[in-house]
């Protein structure tokens, strides 16, 4: 084992100081300083350079947690991060390595790799460091495997995506046109984001929720029905669709934005006896079910980023303070693309 920090320095935190109940707020954080952790056997200690943001953390404030524990009061907020090992005890790390995945709002987070989706050590590569949380992170293999192997979208399909702005959403576009879907349209709110939505991925038309009739703008982009429908959002618009879906179509459930993840029990559609009388395919995507894929995963997301087929959007502001006041604006209207938070430099 090698170790590299300063015994000087201290661990900032980022702890849950209450449980919140509805929207979450700055307010439900308290900052605190912690000495750096020493690895066990089997652990490795990593320095944290970026923490990505997602809609996902908010079910983990809940009681259940969701698809992961819940985080308790006292703990630090969990996140999809970028670090860099500084101390191992674990021989498939080295200290030096850049590793990405599940971290935590603090300076110094101790990981194992025995865990349900291990970090990842990054390979050295020629484009931004942040990029692997976004296009070749969680946002991006998610709208991959979704689009691929859960929508299994085929030349000729008519693909319609929700939240098409997000980290996921925006990706997911573009992997359909990849493998050859006719017409692609997204779903997003206002005219700058709709406007986004055209010109940057390159969705071949777009649907703003905000202020179009979505029901009769379906009728008029696709009078023969949605032939795949990946979800982001859920709720009235999820109803929507199974209307508007042709038969033996395919949904996809990736979020449920419109619930603002206060709890982890979401209500059903309304129109789900669509799914029987269109023969429709429903099924839901998380990605630790492909975990060992994911190389392969952010391979093909590679190729057809050099090949200008994807559009990577992201935003970084820079400082550790800002942590909780960037994750409620994942339901207040963020700017388009990935949010990341830069917090050190790497050595």
């Amino acid at each position: 084992m090698s170790q590299a920090t300063d015994p000087a320095a201290v661990n900032r935190q980022w702890l849950l100081a209450e449980r919140p109940t509805a929207a979450v707020t700055p307010e439900h954080f308290r900052y605190h300083e912690a000495a750096i952790p020493e690895p066990a056997e089997g652990e490795v200690l990593v320095r944290t350079l970026y923490f990505g943001f997602d809609a996902s953390q908010r079910i983990w404030l809940t009681d259940d947690g969701g698809y992961m524990p819940s985080i308790q009061i006292g703990e630090p907020m969990r996140t999809m991060g970028i670090g860099q090992v500084v101390a191992t005890r674990d021989p498939a790390y080295s200290v030096g390595d850049l590793v990405e995945g599940f971290m935590s709002w603090q300076d110094y987070v101790l990981a194992r790799s025995d865990g349900p989706m291990p970090l990842r050590v990054l390979p050295k590569a020629d484009y931004p460091l942040s990029w692997n949380l976004g296009v070749f992170g969680v946002g991006g293999l998610t709208a991959y495997f979704g689009v691929v192997d859960g929508l299994k979208v085929k030349p000729g399909d008519t693909v319609v995506i929700s939240a098409a702005t997000g980290a996921t959403g925006s990706l997911a576009g573009g992997i359909a046109k990849a493998l050859g879907a006719k017409t692609v349209i997204g779903i997003a709110g206002g005219p700058d984001k709709s406007r986004w939505v055209l010109e940057q991925p390159g969705y071949d038309a777009v649907i703003d929720y905000k202020n179009d009739d979505i029901a009769e703008r379906l009728k008029e982009l696709c009078p023969n029905g949605v032939d795949a429908y990946f979800d982001n959002v859920g709720g009235d618009m999820l109803d929507t669709l199974l209307v508007h879906m042709a038969p033996l179509g395919r949904v996809l459930i990736c979020g449920a934005m419109s619930s603002g993840y206060t709890e982890v029990q979401v209500p059903g559609p309304k129109n789900y006896m669509q799914i029987c009388t269109k023969q429709l395919t429903m099924q839901g995507i998380l990605l630790f079910f492909y975990r060992d894929q994911l190389a392969d995963g952010a391979a093909q997301l590679a190729e057809w980023v050099a090949e200008g087929r994807l559009h990577v959007a992201e935003r970084i502001i820079d400082g550790f303070e800002n942590a909780p006041a960037l994750l409620p604006t994942m339901f207040s209207g963020k700017e388009p693309g990935k949010l990341l938070l830069r917090v050190a430099d790497q050595d």
